[in-house]
């Protein structure tokens, strides 16, 4: 580091240890570094990053104010800090491609710059580069080991991305391997139920999640997605009620504080009423949450976009849905990351869902079926995405097409023969329409 006090630089050591960890606020413990040291170039950084991975919008004045002041005090700022410098004003820019490529020269001088991996890491998993949620971490793991402190953290990372990459059991095992030398790991403990997810071991799943809790859980702000995922598992048993209880306690207590936890939520809800779950007030509350951030955060992020037309589909906000749908095409327009994302992936898909909000699920299932399979190019993992698995596939029953419905369940069915939602969406096309054999 080119500044910064001692102070200042402990703090800094804090902050990664809360970001890596989910526990504890690395932001306010920064912002405690630099009123120590205002010219705290590591600090201004870490902060402008660390705020980009929570992919809203409203964070972009902070974001700019922190690069600006890591340039105003940068003259004497070192490799490491310029090329953190460059990263973060990439992603300010609405490049998320070019700076993830300047976190990797970053890494390839500093492999064990614990900022520039977990940043990267969070970018490739918003970019839906599932190569290099893998590899990016796999070209600095020979750099790391037990001796050197956030290691744990460094192979839930790479179990994340094995699982990505669709490499169950080493993912699970890289997991484990993090756990028994961190075990409140909640990253690790999230890459070994993705893996059970994508199985359909069920049970275990469930298993694994309630005994761990008390390690996963508590003061971690991660832990709604644990429990996002714990709820999933009991929807796949028809539980709803356990699923319920869940999103009312911890997956959505009250207002959400992070769009990432109100994607959740609208998932979570969707997925209930596609299996005929009564959801009561809640899907409301999450589409007046939308509806207020909607010119703020409307067209900032694709994947959210989606999330939000969920909800105004799912409560028949027409105006709502309208009114996104402009925030969106004119991001279609822009030339960054996202505008990719939106034109390719969140534009068609959000058509997909406004025309089944409105009942025109033929148009619903022929917008969604030939974006489903590049639809990672928005990012999200594979458990989140199966959510256009099962929109296409309810939309195709209900349009009478039980030839496409069953034709899209196979993949779930034979990836997931012991899961139980798999059997029930079966036995609801076969009443809509029985087979012929």
């Amino acid at each position: 580091m080119s500044s910064g006090s001692a102070g200042a630089i402990a703090r800094y050591e804090t902050a990664i240890g809360q970001l890596q960890s989910y526990v504890g606020d690395p932001i306010a413990t920064i912002d405690g570094a630099l009123a120590e040291s205002p010219d705290f170039v590591a600090g201004h950084l870490m902060k402008a990053l660390t705020l980009a991975t929570l992919a809203e919008r409203q964070y972009a004045p902070a974001i700019a104010q922190s690069i600006a002041a890591a340039r105003d005090h940068g003259a004497r700022a070192n490799a490491r800090e310029l090329g953190l410098l460059q990263a973060a004003a990439q992603v300010a820019d609405g490049d998320w491609h070019a700076a993830c490529r300047s976190l990797d020269a970053v890494l390839t001088d500093f492999p064990r710059d614990a900022l520039a991996l977990q940043v990267a890491h969070l970018m490739d998993f918003y970019r839906g580069d599932a190569l290099n949620l893998r590899n990016r971490v796999a070209r600095v793991l020979p750099h790391w080991s037990r001796e050197v402190p956030g290691y744990s953290y460094v192979l839930g990372m790479h179990a994340f991305g094995l699982e990505e990459m669709n490499q169950y059991p080493e993912a699970e095992e890289t997991a484990r391997a993090a756990l028994a030398i961190e075990p409140k790991d909640g990253w690790a403990v999230h890459a070994a139920t993705h893996v059970m997810e994508m199985q359909g071991r069920i049970g275990e799943g469930i298993e694994w999640l309630v005994s761990r809790e008390r390690d996963w859980a508590p003061d971690n702000g991660f832990a709604f997605h644990n429990f996002w995922h714990l709820a999933l598992f009991h929807l796949d048993g028809a539980d709803h009620a356990k699923a319920l209880e869940l999103y009312d306690r911890a997956v959505h207590p009250g207002p959400a504080q992070m769009l990432l936890t109100l994607v959740d939520a609208t998932a979570l809800l969707w997925r209930l009423v596609l299996d005929g779950a009564d959801v009561g007030p809640r899907f409301a509350e999450v589409a007046d949450e939308w509806e207020s951030k909607l010119d703020g955060e409307g067209g900032n992020y694709a994947f959210n976009d989606l999330h939000a037309a969920l909800a105004f589909a799912a409560t028949g906000r027409d105006a709502a849905m309208a009114r996104l749908l402009q925030h969106v095409a004119r991001a279609a327009e822009s030339a960054g990351t996202n505008g990719a994302m939106e034109r390719e992936v969140g534009m068609p898909l959000i058509r997909a869902i406004a025309a089944y909000g409105r009942g025109r699920f033929d148009e619903a299932a022929d917008l969604i079926a030939p974006v489903r399979d590049i639809a990672h190019r928005f990012g999200g993992s594979h458990a989140q995405r199966d959510i256009l698995s099962l929109t296409l596939i309810d939309a195709a029953r209900r349009a009478g097409r039980a030839s496409l419905a069953r034709h899209v369940l196979a993949e779930r069915l034979v990836a997931k023969p012991g899961g139980a939602w798999g059997r029930r969406i079966l036995a609801r096309i076969d009443a809509t329409s029985p087979a012929t054999h």
